[in-house]
C-alpha cells in the first residue's frame, strides 16, 4: 500500500492531520497541473492555480463523508472539486451559453479548459449526461480535463497500463463530444 493510501486510511480513522499530510505530498503536483490548465488560456480567467488548488482542498476537507480510498480516488475527487469550482465561478459571472457573440473555439483537444471558457457550462452539462451513461468515463474526463492529469499519470494513479487508459480516454472523449450541443 502506498504512502498516500495509508494516510488516507488514517484520515478515515479520524486522524485529521493525515489529510493535511496527503495535501502536502500532492500539493506541488496539483498546483503544477492547475497552472498548466489555466496558463493554456492566459488572460481568459481570473483564478490563479494556487487559488484553484486551495479551494479544491477546502472542498475536500469540508466533505466530512468523503471516503477516499487511494491516490487515484484522491485525484478523482480533486478533479471533481476543481470542475465544480470552475463551473460555479463561470455561473456566478453570468456566463452566457456559447460565449455571447464571442468566436467559438472548437473543443479539438479536450484536455484543457480555461476557467472562464465560454464552453465550460456546455461541458459541465455534457459531463452530467456522460455520468448518466458511464460514471467511469465522467471521472476520467474530469481527471484529464479539469485536473490536467496526463495519460501517464492516469495510468500510474489507477495502476493500469498506459494502453488501457489511452483506450478508455479515447472512448470517454468521444462520449463527451457526442454529448456536447
Amino acid at each position: 500500500m502506498g504512502d498516500i493510501t495509508e494516510l488516507l486510511h488514517a484520515a478515515q480513522s479520524g486522524d485529521g492531520r493525515s489529510l493535511d499530510a496527503v495535501f502536502e505530498r500532492v500539493y506541488t503536483t496539483l498546483r503544477s497541473l492547475a497552472a498548466s490548465r489555466l496558463s493554456a488560456h492566459a488572460g481568459e480567467h481570473t483564478l490563479s492555480a494556487t487559488a484553484l488548488v486551495h479551494e479544491a482542498y477546502l472542498k475536500l476537507v469540508d466533505a466530512r463523508r468523503l471516503d477516499l480510498a487511494d491516490r487515484h480516488h484522491f485525484f478523482a475527487c480533486a478533479a471533481r472539486a476543481m470542475r465544480q469550482i470552475l463551473v460555479d465561478r463561470s455561473r456566478a459571472r453570468g456566463a452566457v451559453k456559447r460565449g455571447a457573440g464571442q468566436a467559438a473555439e472548437p473543443l479539438a483537444h479536450a484536455e484543457g479548459i480555461a476557467a472562464d471558457a465560454p464552453e465550460l457550462l456546455d461541458i459541465d452539462a455534457a459531463l452530467d449526461r456522460v455520468d448518466a451513461i458511464d460514471a467511469g468515463a465522467r471521472e476520467l474526463i474530469e481527471m484529464r480535463v479539469f485536473a490536467g492529469l496526463t495519460l501517464e499519470q492516469l495510468a500510474e494513479t489507477s495502476g493500469r497500463s498506459l494502453r488501457s487508459v489511452n483506450r478508455d480516454w479515447q472512448r470517454a472523449r468521444a462520449l463527451l463530444l457526442a454529448q456536447l450541443p
